[in-house]
């Protein structure tokens, strides 16, 4: 008797969690962390992914492939306002006048490349970037540093008394050939007037100076040349008007510009990239204080035709 009871309630048990099971027709969900399918998985992961742990809790979970990273660095002499940093040719940063430090809060996945650059300068001042550039790994990157120091006012400009081939790499690769050349005063930080849209960009909107990329000339900023004076940039470092002293002696220069500031990517030798016939690059006049001159005054050559000058702009 006492087995034939003790066996009616195993069966009434399993009934009863049998009925369970297919409550409504649907079976009882069970909590697996390591079932990708199950709830708790996915708030594990979540979890995980706020908490910034890369470490896999069932195997190969791939969770680090899908942290976000934050690129931060430290800001020092930023006594003047208008700094913009830039991430990866896409996000604008403005840092504010005092700030130490900067974030683009959890941004790049691990893998992924990273490169801070500086957008706009500040007034009055001009900025450096060193480890700027890099790929993230598992963990927030902390190691750039912006430096800040004051700048020229009046700022010089001169012509390159060398010419120079037309593939250097990229438009900021330029820059290196005016501290080289025999114009160059002896002293200051000089870059090329030259674009591409990639290392280097004065606007993508004609004559607004929007999305600037490590620009060479500043906000409202006067320069001159060995002549005097040629004029003051706007707001957004740019001349708009006639200047009032001729921009340099007659000459042809490498620019990568269309008469409004924005980049003529057809005609930059593929970037700065090539010396071949296959490509051409546009070229400025610097007899005249004409802006549609100073910019892209010559019909742009073949890339293979001749190495032209560069304007050299100090920082």
């Amino acid at each position: 008797m006492n087995s034939m009871r003790q066996c009616y309630f195993k069966l009434l048990s399993i009934s009863f969690l049998f009925s369970l099971l297919i409550s409504n027709c649907r079976p009882m969900e069970i909590n697996n962390l390591c079932d990708p399918s199950s709830d708790f998985f996915k708030q594990i992961q979540i979890s995980k992914i706020l908490a910034k742990d890369n470490t896999p809790i069932c195997g190969k979970d791939y969770i680090s492939t899908i942290i976000p990273y934050s690129i931060t660095g430290s800001v020092s002499g930023l006594n003047s306002s208008g700094l913009k940093l830039l991430l990866n040719e896409i996000l604008t940063l403005p840092i504010e006048n005092g700030s130490t430090n900067f974030s683009f809060t959890n941004i790049i996945f691990t893998g992924s490349t990273y490169s801070v650059k500086v957008s706009t300068q500040p007034a009055g001042l001009f900025c450096n970037i060193t480890n700027g550039e890099g790929i993230v790994k598992n963990s927030d990157v902390n190691s750039v540093s912006v430096s800040c120091a004051p700048t020229c006012n009046p700022c010089y400009l001169f012509l390159s008394g060398s010419g120079y081939p037309p593939n250097p790499g990229s438009a900021k690769n330029f820059d290196t050939f005016c501290s080289s050349d025999g114009n160059y005063p002896g002293t200051g930080t000089y870059k090329a007037m030259v674009v591409d849209g990639v290392t280097r960009r004065a606007s993508i909107s004609a004559n607004i100076g929007d999305g600037q990329i490590d620009w060479v000339f500043a906000p409202n900023r006067t320069y001159r040349q060995t002549e005097g004076v040629i004029g003051t940039t706007n707001s957004a470092g740019l001349f708009i008007s006639a200047l009032s002293l001729r921009f340099s002696v007659n000459s042809k220069y490498w620019t990568g510009l269309y008469s409004d500031w924005t980049t003529n990517t057809s005609n930059t030798c593929d970037l700065w990239r090539s010396n071949s016939g296959s490509f051409t690059g546009i070229m400025g006049q610097g007899n005249s204080t004409a802006i549609a001159s100073i910019t892209a005054g010559w019909p742009a050559d073949s890339c293979n035709v001749s190495n032209q000058q560069l304007i050299c702009v100090e920082q």
